[in-house]
């Protein structure tokens, strides 16, 4: 009996560390992730939008509104003037590993997100 006990209390464990992690992420972070999930080229017109508010509300952080400005931008791949902005970021210790994700696959774009990005995109919105 105390095994299946055990495995329950392990599984309800792992199930809120889940909830915990995904909760983590900011409705920022959680949006942009969608879009690049979407993107297709460029961002569409609600896309832009949603990026634009993100840029706007005070309560993103700098970073946030970094990422979010240089996705705007995207014409099948980063703008050369938000590269350097986005490698500081990949830079910077003090970043958060899911704005360094979102930066690193914003600067790897060829079209749209690669298949490997997606897992990683979808890990940020769910």
């Amino acid at each position: 009996m105390r095994y299946p006990i055990r495995a329950l209390l392990a599984f309800l464990l792992v199930g809120m560390a889940m909830n915990v992690a995904s909760a983590a992420e900011s409705q920022a972070v959680q949006s942009m992730a969608g879009i690049l999930l979407q993107l297709q080229h460029y961002p569409s017109d609600a896309a832009k939008q949603t990026l634009g508010k993100i840029v706007e509300d005070k309560s993103s952080t700098a970073d946030e509104r970094t990422v979010a400005h240089a996705l705007m931008d995207v014409q099948h791949m980063v703008a050369p003037a938000d590269k350097p902005a986005l490698e500081a970021i990949v830079a910077d210790s003090k970043a958060s590993a899911s704005i360094k994700t979102l930066a690193n696959i914003i600067l790897g774009l060829h079209h749209m997100p690669s298949d490997s990005d997606k897992e990683k995109l979808r890990a940020l919105t769910s």
